[in-house]
C-alpha cells in the first residue's frame, strides 16, 4: 500500500470499529486502487473471521460501501445470536 492508501484505511478502521460495535473485531484492511479501488476487510465474529470485499469505480463509493458492509456483519452477528440456539 502507498501512504495515502495507508492514511486511507487507518481512517476507514476508525469509521468501521464504530459501526461494527461491541463483541466485532476489524481484524484487517487492505486498500489497492488504480483504475478502480478494491477494499477487503476481515471481521472476527464471535472468533469466526468474516471476509469483505469491496470493488468499487473510485475510492468513495468504496469507503461507502465499506462502512455498509460493516453495518452488513454487524446486523448478521446480531440476527445469528437471536435465532441461534442456547
Amino acid at each position: 500500500m502507498t501512504e495515502a492508501e495507508e492514511r486511507l484505511a487507518l481512517r476507514l478502521a476508525e469509521d468501521i470499529e464504530g459501526v461494527l460495535g461491541a463483541g466485532i473485531v476489524l481484524n484487517e484492511v487492505q486498500i489497492e486502487t488504480g483504475g478502480r479501488t478494491l477494499i477487503r476487510l476481515v471481521c472476527l465474529v464471535d472468533g469466526v473471521a468474516r471476509p469483505v470485499e469491496i470493488d468499487a469505480a473510485d475510492v468513495l463509493e468504496a469507503y461507502r460501501g465499506a462502512i455498509r458492509a460493516a453495518a452488513e456483519v454487524r446486523l448478521a452477528a446480531a440476527w445469528s445470536r437471536l435465532v441461534a440456539p442456547t
